[in-house]
């Protein structure tokens, strides 16, 4: 298991979803692969940095929702206040619009690239692959949930909704940008060599 303050570690409410960073598989280097094919591979690094620009700018409505409701005591009130109650159905809709982008993701990743490079990969690289599924479904679950949370605030707007969907979206950013560096860096020889993107 993961250590609780690894990049991987994601924590929610009272579920851990945990990427277990140290069960990673590596992919093994590809004989032949080039730097064109390297180059080719970082496609998907440019793909993630669109996902993680979003994921910077709900952050930055979190921080902003963060200061309107400092005095947790006080959030049903401040809810009824123009600012809070726009940034939190702000923060409903870019989360339920970059959710959507990610499940888009994910699922053109599960239905059109991995069964290509399990096709034509070695074993490594599909013991690679099988690990990216796995942590596909643990944020989607924390996707779902911040779906979920998000819906919460909205019509129980205290403090421990809000808590509640705030550690969600940490979870899920910390999970994101954990997966995102090892998808890339174990998937960049082989997406070019196969031609899987």
């Amino acid at each position: 298991m993961t250590n609780s303050n690894s990049p991987g570690h994601a924590k929610a409410g009272s579920l851990t979803h945990d990427l277990d960073e140290a069960g990673r598989p590596h992919a093994p280097p590809i004989p032949g692969a080039t730097d064109l094919h390297r180059r080719q591979g970082r496609h998907l690094a440019a793909i993630h940095r669109m996902h993680l620009r979003d994921i910077a700018e709900i952050s930055g409505l979190v921080a902003r929702i963060d200061s309107d409701t400092s005095a947790p005591g006080q959030l049903v009130d401040k809810v009824q206040a123009l600012a809070v109650t726009r940034n939190i159905r702000t923060f409903g809709t870019l989360c339920g619009g970059e959710c959507n982008r990610l499940l888009f993701h994910h699922d053109a990743e599960e239905q059109h690239v991995f069964p290509i490079l399990e096709q034509r990969g070695s074993d490594g690289l599909r013991a690679v692959v099988a690990k990216l599924r796995q942590e596909h479904e643990v944020i989607h679950t924390l996707l779902e949930q911040l779906a979920i949370g998000a819906r919460r605030v909205l019509s129980e707007p205290d403090a421990s909704a809000y808590g509640d969907l705030r550690a969600t979206f940490t979870a899920l950013e910390t999970a994101l940008r954990s997966h995102f560096h090892y998808e890339e860096t174990e998937l960049e020889e082989a997406l070019g060599v196969h031609d899987a993107l």
